[in-house]
């Protein structure tokens, strides 16, 4: 007699249902993982910005901190320079001034009673001081005094200082020594 055994159902169906469920499960698992990584990616980058930020918030504060203290060191540097051009420019204006004014040479003696002697007229030192401020309305004066030896020498200094005060001119030649007819004599003879 032959036996029949009793013919199984295929589990084939089940089998391919088990695949397909550990395979999504696997894509589940992997997505969470690289999920994972990007977060610690994306952490970690961030990290990176929030500490590269303090370090320029404190440069920027160490910068500021530096600029305050050099504030008053640089304004001070522009304002001398500025006093400085200014200076400048005050010469250039002086010295332009100057060329475009004739001059004149005022040859005169002081006499050891204090009297000045100019284009053999004799003047006091205040009528000779009217003179000479008249002269400087239109001209600049280059000024030859000469005295006699006799005459106090302080006398000379003193008339000097108030013909020369506040008048930008300066001496050309002062001798105490001689009159201007001797040096002229002695020009000459050379």
């Amino acid at each position: 007699m032959i036996v029949r055994t009793q013919e199984s159902k295929s589990q084939g169906s089940l089998f391919a249902f088990i695949d397909l469920l550990f395979l999504m499960v696997a894509f589940l698992v992997l997505l969470i993982f690289f999920m994972q990584l990007k977060k610690t990616s994306a952490e970690s980058e961030l990290e990176n910005v929030q500490r590269e930020l303090e370090e320029s918030t404190q440069k920027q504060s160490a910068l500021e901190e530096t600029l305050n203290r050099l504030a008053p060191v640089l304004e001070q540097f522009t304002v001398r320079q500025h006093r400085e051009a200014e200076k400048r420019r005050a010469a250039a204006a002086k010295e332009i001034r100057r060329r475009s004014r004739a001059t004149e040479r005022v040859v005169y003696t002081i006499s050891k009673d204090g009297t000045v002697v100019y284009n053999n007229r004799v003047y006091t030192l205040a009528q000779f001081k009217v003179l000479i401020d008249n002269m400087r309305k239109t001209k600049w004066i280059r000024f030859r005094g000469t005295a006699t030896p006799d005459t106090p020498f302080g006398l000379v200094v003193a008339q000097r200082r108030v013909l020369l005060e506040n008048s930008n001119e300066f001496d050309t030649y002062w001798d105490n020594l001689t009159t201007p007819q001797e040096k002229s004599e002695k020009a000459e003879a050379k």
